[in-house]
């Protein structure tokens, strides 16, 4: 499927384990990685490998051994959709250019729409936090 945006399935389990894992902070269980992967049908080596570049970010902690996981690291009303999509891909840049990366930005024409796009999904991006996405605020 061809389309202009698309979010990595890297970007999609991320999100989704960061949601299961805010879901469970209620009752201050860690969450077992083979639980998630079993329930959201993927591979558990897969969620290994986000689960570690989001306790890298400190928005996770783990513990090991029976009844081990992951927990959040702090509230989910401190942890935006953009600090955990960074932590998974690094710096969002809908274009190079935005990264400073382009051999015809002096004189593209297209610059400035991009520019306002790109603004505009961080700014989005920033104030969506892991809270409203679990409770829907």
């Amino acid at each position: 499927m061809n389309s202009l945006f698309r979010v990595s399935a890297r970007n999609h389990a991320g999100l989704i384990l960061m949601t299961v894992i805010a879901e469970a902070k209620s009752s201050g269980d860690f969450v077992s990685l083979k639980d998630v992967a079993a329930h959201m049908g993927l591979s558990q080596g897969f969620l290994e490998e986000i689960a570690m570049a989001l306790k890298k970010a400190g928005l996770i902690k783990g513990r090991k051994g029976p009844g081990g996981g992951y927990k959040l690291a702090k509230p989910a009303a401190k942890i935006t959709a953009e600090q955990i999509l960074t932590a998974l891909e690094g710096p969002i840049a809908l274009v190079e250019c935005n990264g400073g990366k382009c051999p015809v930005a002096s004189h593209c024409s297209s610059k400035s729409l991009w520019s306002f796009l790109q603004k505009d999904v961080l700014a989005s991006l920033k104030k969506t936090t892991l809270a409203k996405l679990v409770y829907a605020e």
